[in-house]
């Protein structure tokens, strides 16, 4: 995870820059301290990956839905209380079967919601040891499941994020590479000044 530790904070600053420039101006999610996300880890038993943790203390960070999908980042308290309430409502539905025998998917303690869309599906970080730690995934609440995920980590969202506001070009291009259901799509401002992800054609 170390190639994204300095990309964290860089990729924020060049992505609010541009959201600076053309968007309305729109509140921020409050900052966690180092105290606190220790804390944090402490409770839930697991490790950050650190630009998780980078991506927590982030300061000035916009609440608006700037993430592409429209998600608005969630600060560390409201994202453990989604968390907890999604492994609740897991435990209430048990362990079902899916037509093919399998058990459908459940929402599980090593993920942690980042951000959330108006109608209640998030991004969140798989913390579990494997191919995919740190992977950030779409979590559908009606059709749960992780499917492909969108970007690799935290710092590699960010990043492609940057790069798509910069250079107008398509975010999420390696999420489709890897034959992932959300198209890429590129940045553009309606005329409320909201920032709006469009799906590229083909």
């Amino acid at each position: 995870m170390s190639s994204n530790d300095h990309r964290v904070q860089d990729s924020w600053d060049r992505i609010a820059m541009w959201l600076g420039a053309y968007v309305r101006k729109a509140p921020v999610r409050p900052a966690a301290d180092e105290a606190r996300l220790d804390a944090v880890e402490r409770e839930l038993g697991l490790m950050l990956p650190t630009d998780v943790r980078e991506w927590w203390a982030l300061a000035n960070v916009s609440a608006d839905y700037w993430a592409p999908g429209a998600f608005a980042p969630e600060h560390l308290d409201e994202a453990l209380e989604i968390r907890q309430i999604w492994l609740l409502v897991a435990e209430q539905e048990g362990f079902p079967l899916t037509e093919s025998g399998e058990i459908e998917p459940r929402f599980l303690p090593e993920f942690m919601p980042i951000a959330m869309s108006p109608g209640g599906d998030g991004l969140i970080v798989d913390l579990r040891p494997g191919e995919s730690h740190g992977a950030v995934f779409l979590w559908d609440h009606e059709n749960w499941g992780l499917g492909v995920p969108l970007w690799s980590s935290v710092g590699a969202m960010l990043e492609d994020i940057a790069v798509a506001l910069e250079s107008r070009t398509p975010a999420l291009l390696w999420h489709a590479a890897l034959g992932g259901a959300q198209e890429p799509c590129v940045a553009g401002v309606d005329g409320s000044g909201d920032l709006v992800w469009e799906a590229t054609a083909g």
